[in-house]
């Protein structure tokens, strides 16, 4: 796409953290050289990573208007659903049979969440709270007395769950109720394997602190009685309750290029395979993990090259994601971080300390404009908190196809 002389027409696909990091982004960097349009299904942008908070009363799920986002970024809001993309008339097609027309497109549809456990409470972050509260209510009664927080196979985002066990934990012990199991499963080698060696300890100890158990290395399968059999040693595991998270497949909009699990391919700076002018970010597409700081990191790099294009006095900055999350414990929360293939690896500020449950997403523009909105400012780290430094690179957004860094029982 050459540079423009007039505002480039950029058409935002969905209303989720990299839709808004992306429209933030755009807005700082080329207010008046871009067009913005952002065309969302739901009129609400919600903090779904808070929602593993709501059953404890920890925190609670934040709800902020698109449109008030739009107003905010000087964009225009369009309700809709898009069905298919025309990269021939450089178009999207809704639901409602009106088209949009766009000089760049950049798809944060999300992904699909499909259940991988028929006998399981299924944790997806939206209405499956409610039944979560049910499990806690019948642990507190004494109606059930183990439950297993199971890891599924393919690719996921394993963080929520361990939250999920280590506020049940703490919940039930602070009951006074000290009969009941708690465990996890999980085709990773250790716990929270993805950041690194060091935080994996420190994981582990605050299971072990929390009395529960890790299955590492497992695929978990139902087995005869109710039981849970962890593949591929055979071992058989009861529990009365099971609570899973669900896998994530690719959202395959018609028009759209996708692999064949419908996860749309992107190159190492979020533009789509085999299209002009169309990029990507967040679940939806191939880079293998599924975490809103990431989405937010990609969404910024997109911003950037798209900010040149309009013109505008920017030198984009390749994809260089830091991966970063905040493990609720119940005792305020733990922070990581870990840079990821080429990402800052000498940062004195990486590692593994405490912070705070309401800032569960970590965006350059995105954390500012929550905390404006919920009127508070940027919080601090205590000074006498330990921390870990965490240093172990990831492949890059081009290797996706060949790394499933949850399932490594598939790639041995």
């Amino acid at each position: 796409m050459p540079l423009l002389s007039q505002p480039l027409n950029v058409v935002i696909v969905g209303g989720g953290v990299a839709a808004a990091e992306l429209a933030l982004a755009l807005d700082d960097l080329a207010r008046e050289r871009v067009k913005l349009t952002i065309v969302a299904p739901n009129p609400e942008f919600h903090l779904r990573p808070l929602s593993t908070a709501a059953p404890f009363s920890v925190d609670h799920v934040r709800h902020h208007s698109l449109s008030d986002l739009a107003k905010r970024t000087h964009a225009t809001f369009i309700g809709g659903e898009v069905t298919a993309v025309d990269p021939h008339r450089h178009a999207v097609r809704l639901a409602t049979g009106e088209s949009v027309g766009y000089d760049a497109l950049v798809l944060a549809v999300g992904a699909r969440h499909r259940t991988a456990f028929t006998r399981a409470m299924t944790f997806t972050g939206d209405t499956s709270t409610v039944p979560f509260n049910g499990l806690l209510a019948d642990l507190e009664e004494g109606w059930s007395h183990s439950v297993a927080f199971v890891v599924p196979p393919g690719t996921t985002w394993p963080l929520p769950l361990y939250e999920l066990a280590l506020m049940t934990a703490r919940s039930v012990h602070g009951m006074g109720i000290s009969d009941v199991r708690l465990q996890i499963i999980s085709p990773e080698a250790a716990p929270l394997s993805l950041f690194g060696a060091q935080a994996s300890d420190a994981v582990r100890e605050l299971l072990d602190q929390a009395q529960i158990a890790f299955h590492g290395e497992a695929c978990a399968r139902s087995g005869e009685r109710g039981q849970l059999e962890l593949m591929p040693d055979g071992e058989t595991i009861d529990a009365e309750r099971v609570v899973a998270l669900p896998t994530i497949e690719g959202p395959q909009l018609a028009g759209v290029p996708a692999d064949d699990r419908g996860f749309i391919p992107i190159d190492e700076n979020g533009r789509v395979a085999g299209v002009s002018d169309i990029y990507a970010a967040g679940d939806g597409t191939t880079y293998p993990v599924k975490q809103g700081g990431i989405a937010c990191q990609l969404a910024d790099a997109i911003a950037e090259q798209l900010a040149a294009i309009a013109g505008a006095d920017v030198e984009p900055q390749p994809f260089a994601p830091v991966l970063r999350g905040r493990l609720l414990t119940g005792h305020g929360a733990w922070y990581l971080e870990r840079p990821q293939h080429n990402g800052p690896a000498d940062d004195p500020e990486l590692g593994l300390r405490l912070w705070s449950a309401s800032r569960k997403v970590d965006g350059r523009y995105l954390s500012p404009w929550l905390a404006e909105l919920d009127g508070s400012g940027p919080e601090p780290v205590p000074a006498d908190v330990t921390h870990v430094d965490i240093e172990v690179p990831l492949p890059a957004a081009y290797d996706a196809l060949r790394f499933d860094p949850y399932s490594p029982l598939l790639h041995r």
